[in-house]
């Protein structure tokens, strides 16, 4: 598992890859130049302007969705084989390079955070959401009130009170298109009449926030990468294939490697051409047949005790990107995600014979167990890299000592540490106290981290943790002694929600795995052997000049898309845009909020928390420390971590797939056959990718001429 992309050679080459002599301008042309950042500002306007419109206007496939966005796979499969392939054969000292690629990868990549889920889905919908249904008055309106948050935080209203505030057409026009909007003529027009100055204040105040929380990351993830992927070589395999995918061409050849097997274009062909006729019977389902890519047992199960297993164990749908990347884990990382999804039926359905159930409390203080055990373990095996970064911060480097890469380790450090004191204070300034401000930031980190570790072991494209951040509040208030009890102000609670629905609770595009990913592709590319961090600092300045830049675009293009849509183009329509955005989440801030109101103390359970909370810090621990005694233990503790989650509900059949093929074929062909398949499965990936931008495509232009279309969705989501 530790091949790197250079492994994809061509059958008919005989020499390795790394070893071609390549022309004197490509070795010695900057990874860094005017062209590749051109590049990636083009690819992360394109991502971050076109997201919202494809993802809440056309309903189509998530253009980003997952760690695995088929814009970005899309943009670069384009620039390789129609710009850069004719490079490569008619004036090769004219191509892009693979360094060049992987810089402008890496910034579409970190960009890629911003648009939807993990930042542009939420953060207006919900300041807008909160304003809309206090709007009506009642227990919205007085926990509104009762809250005093600073106007900083929301765009800016007309009006005397909270009430009248609310019914600015700022936020009602959010829901659905202004009288203005509506009259105008075409594109520019309607963008005119967005109420631009009314967000130039919250685009500001939480832009500061992000440049925290961003730089926090940033800092984060290049203390971590030197221990991940040189100490305990992490297999990384969504970078693998973004590698694989940029990856120069050898001498004489206009393609990498990899799009020059057959086995690659086999796989490919056959799911676009699969997918693609299941598309059709969408359009024309009277005349053209389905193909099931799935299966439902949910009447065969019906009965006890069957019937107490979960939906996603009767019924699942094959997804081949999933597949794909399964078989780039690590056999027991792969076995353990769907085995212990089986082995939690079993619990089910032997708690259902005794009139017993899991609730999804018990779920979560279990997940919330796990998670925190997990983030320790992760301190500990990297106990003496930690150890040596904070060393650096207050001494300079010893001669046998790595510096970092991206970031020397000293400002790495320093820099986390900044970025962590400014997320505190703006919390304070927005109504927290202090120490709920550190207990909110420390937690978001957390699960930042952990999420990453995940990614970068597993390759899963769609992960998500079942915690609510607000039970840890819950804990320290009710579940500890009397003497023990703390109870934080009503804004402490609202400010932890708040922030577990931005950026925890959909997890599926969080910062931490793309980012650690946009890293690891450039050492791949460009920085495998480089020691001193003065080299690649311009990488690290390009990553975070996307940043900046896609800010603003996402920004941009998601209000636009919310004032100027009232409803989705697609079949069913969908009234308004984003509904799950602006209500469900506005909602459930204000509900988990209102409980602690007046004394509240939360919602009241039956279960014991801290013994739930122990059970899944517990088994966390054992199976974690029974995998680094024992060479052969079969169970990661990732498999238990995301056992409740939705994603692993969702595509743990598709991990069985693609652990019973690498099984098969590693026992029956060995470690040669394991390698010759790779670009299979890779085809399998960069295929179903394919087919769901080619129909994503179909209908930017059916709806362009006004013609009705089908979502087609395709990936995991």
């Amino acid at each position: 598992m530790g091949e790197q992309s250079r492994g994809f050679r061509h059958p008919d080459s005989e020499v390795e890859s790394g070893d071609i002599p390549l022309s004197t301008d490509i070795v010695s042309r900057r990874a860094v130049s005017w062209r590749s950042i051109l590049v990636g500002l083009f690819g992360v306007l394109l991502i971050c302007g076109l997201t919202p419109y494809n993802d809440f206007v056309l309903t189509n496939t998530f253009l980003i969705g997952n760690f695995m966005p088929i814009g970005l796979l899309l943009f670069f499969v384009m620039l390789v084989m129609i710009v850069n392939a004719p490079l490569h054969r008619w004036w090769p000292g004219h191509a892009l390079t693979s360094g060049e690629l992987a810089v402008a990868l890496g910034m579409v990549l970190v960009s890629s955070t911003l648009p939807s889920s993990g930042l542009m889905r939420y953060l207006p919908s919900t300041l807008v959401g909160l304003n809309y249904q206090a709007s009506s008055g009642g227990e919205y309106l007085d926990t509104l009130e009762r809250l005093d948050l600073p106007q900083w935080i929301f765009p800016t209203r007309a009006g005397n009170t909270l009430q009248e505030q609310a019914s600015d057409p700022v936020i009602n026009d959010f829901f659905g298109r202004s009288a203005q909007v509506a009259a105008a003529d075409g594109f520019w027009q309607s963008l005119r009449a967005v109420p631009w100055r009314a967000w130039v204040m919250p685009a500001i105040s939480w832009g500061i926030l992000l440049i925290g929380l961003y730089g926090a990351i940033l800092c984060l993830m290049v203390i971590v990468r030197h221990q991940w992927a040189e100490n305990e070589r992490l297999a990384f395999p969504l970078a693998t294939v973004y590698s694989a995918l940029i990856e120069t061409p050898e001498s004489g050849h206009a393609l990498p490697p990899l799009f020059r097997t057959r086995g690659f274009w086999l796989t490919f062909a056959a799911v676009f051409v699969l997918h693609s006729f299941n598309a059709l019977f969408a359009y024309y389902p009277q005349i053209w047949p389905e193909i099931p890519l799935g299966y439902s047992l949910s009447t065969l199960f019906a009965d006890e005790p069957w019937r107490y297993m979960d939906y996603f164990a009767k019924s699942q749908r094959m997804y081949f990107v999933v597949i794909g990347f399964t078989y780039f884990l690590q056999s027991n990382v792969a076995f353990s995600l769907w085995f212990v999804y089986i082995l939690s039926q079993l619990v089910r359905m032997q708690l259902g014979l005794f009139q017993s159930d899991l609730t999804q409390g018990m779920e979560q203080d279990q997940s919330m167990g796990a998670t925190v055990m997990f983030a320790l373990t992760i301190l500990w095996i990297g106990r003496q890299h930690w150890s040596m970064v904070l060393r650096q911060m207050f001494r300079p480097p010893r001669d046998n000592e790595p510096q970092g890469r991206y970031l020397p380790y000293f400002l790495a450090g320093w820099g986390l540490l900044a970025c962590v004191v400014l997320m505190v204070i703006w919390l304070k300034a927005a109504g927290t106290t202090v120490i709920g401000g550190v207990v909110i930031v420390l937690m978001v980190l957390m699960f930042f981290l952990v999420i990453a570790r995940i990614v970068a072991e597993t390759g899963l494209i769609f992960v998500q943790i079942n915690v609510p951040l607000i039970r840890a509040f819950m804990y320290a208030l009710n579940d500890v002694p009397d003497a023990m009890a703390i109870r934080r102000p009503l804004a402490d609670y609202f400010y932890i929600k708040f922030f577990e629905r931005l950026f925890t609770h959909d997890m599926r595009e969080a910062a931490s795995p793309f980012f650690l990913n946009a890293l690891r592709v450039a050492d791949l590319q460009v920085y495998n052997h480089e020691r001193r961090w003065k080299r690649a600092i311009p990488f690290t300045l390009c990553i975070i000049a996307a940043l900046a830049f896609g800010y603003v675009v996402s920004g941009t293009s998601m209000l636009y898309t919310e004032y100027a849509h009232a409803s989705s183009l697609g079949i069913p329509e969908d009234t308004p845009i984003n509904g799950y955005g602006i209500n469900a989440t506005a909602s459930d801030i204000y509900t988990r909020t209102r409980e602690f109101v007046d004394n509240g103390n939360g919602p009241q359970e039956n279960h014991n928390r801290l013994l739930n909370l122990g059970l899944g810090a517990t088994i966390t621990a054992a199976l974690g420390a029974l995998r680094l005694r024992f060479v052969g233990w079969p169970i990661h503790p990732v498999g238990y971590l995301l056992v409740f989650s939705y994603p692993l509900r969702t595509i743990w059949f598709s991990i069985f797939l693609g652990w019973l093929a690498k099984v098969l074929l590693v026992r029956f062909g060995g470690s040669s056959i394991y390698r010759a398949a790779r670009p299979y499965f890779i085809g399998m990936i960069l295929g179903e990718a394919a087919v769901a931008g080619f129909w994503l495509v179909v209908a930017f232009v059916l709806s362009s001429q006004g013609s009705l279309y089908q979502s087609i969705r395709l990936l995991p989501g």
